[in-house]
């Protein structure tokens, strides 16, 4: 699957009142989509009952550039943490929401 079909199957599989996931890390976040447009609700607690705290949006751009880190990530390749991390602060996020569609 590529990136542009993936984001397509995230921007329909969500609803506007979103879907509750957990990163790898676990930290507990909701996502949802609005028109187009997906937004990150994070929080700093590992409970999905807690007050979600910051909301953040998710470019079409910055999922993409994430998504062609995946496979590396996945495998274990040495210095792709660092170098996503420092280019999207969303990064669990989005491997998160690709881990789940990606099915």
């Amino acid at each position: 699957m590529n990136g542009e079909t993936l984001w397509s199957r995230v921007i329909s599989g969500l609803s506007s009142s979103g879907e509750d996931l957990q990163t790898t890390t676990g930290l507990w976040f909701r996502a949802s989509v609005q028109g187009e447009k997906l937004y990150i609700d994070s929080t700093t607690e590992h409970t999905p009952s807690c007050n979600l705290s910051k909301q953040r949006a998710i470019s079409k751009k910055d999922f993409l550039f994430v998504y062609s880190y995946y496979d590396r990530w996945v495998n274990g390749e040495t210095g792709v943490r660092h170098e996503v991390s420092r280019k999207s602060r969303n990064t669990a996020y989005i491997f998160s929401l690709i881990s789940r569609f990606a099915d």
